[in-house]
């Protein structure tokens, strides 16, 4: 496949550029230095978000091409798009983890479970809305903050994936 530019890559659509970096085998380094860039100017655009480190870009498990963020557990997810010009965007949270996450793992549980956001949130409150800004925030605007997406479609998306049997059940 052609590489394009990054100049090239620029003038095409959003949904054009998805579809031509989901096409770039990775593991051969194909599409590595148009990554570069990519993963450069999101950087400079979003590396001054506090906490935030910028770890890509690189291949996560199954292949293809990402930019990976690590950031604290008390961290606005929001800020961050899913997707920058066409590239996945892959947060992660940096250890360590709080009580409410840390020794929670597959098959016995599963520390990113929505009762756990729920208990963080709970007794973090105050230090969650200094932290990021707000005296104002709601639990469920806490909620929203710290998954990324409205709480109830995470809850949502958590309980297809126990459906699907990708996470243990966590109700």
């Amino acid at each position: 496949m052609a590489v394009p530019t990054i100049d090239e890559w620029l003038c095409l659509s959003e949904s054009e550029r998805e579809r031509v970096v989901d096409q770039l085998n990775g593991y051969d380094g194909e599409g590595d230095e148009l990554i570069r860039q990519i993963a450069n100017r999101f950087r400079q655009e979003f590396g001054h978000l506090p906490g935030i480190s910028i770890d890509g870009p690189g291949i996560p498990h199954g292949g293809g091409w990402a930019i990976g963020v690590t950031h604290d557990v008390i961290f606005d997810r929001r800020w961050l798009p899913r997707r920058y010009l066409g590239v996945h965007v892959r947060p992660g949270i940096r250890l360590p983890l709080p009580k409410e996450f840390a020794n929670q793992q597959y098959p016995t549980g599963y520390a990113w479970s929505p009762p756990n956001f729920e208990r963080f949130v709970d007794r973090c409150a105050d230090e969650i809305r200094r932290r990021l800004g707000s005296p104002n925030m709601s639990r469920d605007e806490m909620l929203h903050a710290l998954v990324g997406m409205p709480f109830e479609k995470f809850v949502a998306h958590c309980r297809e994936s126990v459906r699907k049997g990708f996470i243990p059940p966590f109700e």
